[in-house]
């Protein structure tokens, strides 16, 4: 604060109806407005303060609802790609009884080998039973 002691006091006297109420000094009047104004600029600093904490206190929270975000978001990319490779890994499987399967059309009932292997037995069950009926 000022020290206004080393400067002469204006003295203004004030009266009411003709009597004296006394005197009054114009320094006194502005040291009581200065501390008025010291006092706001105390509620002020304490205000700022405050806003500041609150604000803090905001920021956190806002940090906090982020992280619990991105922890949402990575586990929502983690079951679509458990998804993407369980169906790329189905699909190539189908793909694959698809190509190697035959068409109906195409299939015997029975093996070509031992289809073949029955035709020559019985081709030697006929040619023995020709040849018991020859003799």
């Amino acid at each position: 604060m000022v020290d206004f002691s080393k400067f002469k006091a204006a003295r203004s006297q004030q009266t009411s109806n003709g009597k004296l109420l006394g005197e009054t000094d114009k320094f006194e009047t502005i040291d009581s407005q200065l501390a008025t104004l010291t006092q706001q600029v105390e509620c002020l600093g304490t205000e700022i303060i405050a806003a500041e904490q609150l604000d803090r206190k905001e920021y956190i929270n806002q940090l906090k609802l982020l992280k619990y975000s991105v922890q949402s978001m990575e586990r929502l990319y983690f079951k679509l790609l458990l998804a993407t490779l369980g169906t790329a890994v189905f699909t190539v499987f189908g793909w694959c009884v698809v190509l190697y399967r035959q068409p109906e059309s195409n299939k015997s009932q029975y093996h070509p080998a031992a289809v073949a292997l029955l035709n020559r037995n019985l081709d030697r069950v006929r040619s023995i039973d020709r040849q018991s009926h020859s003799s």
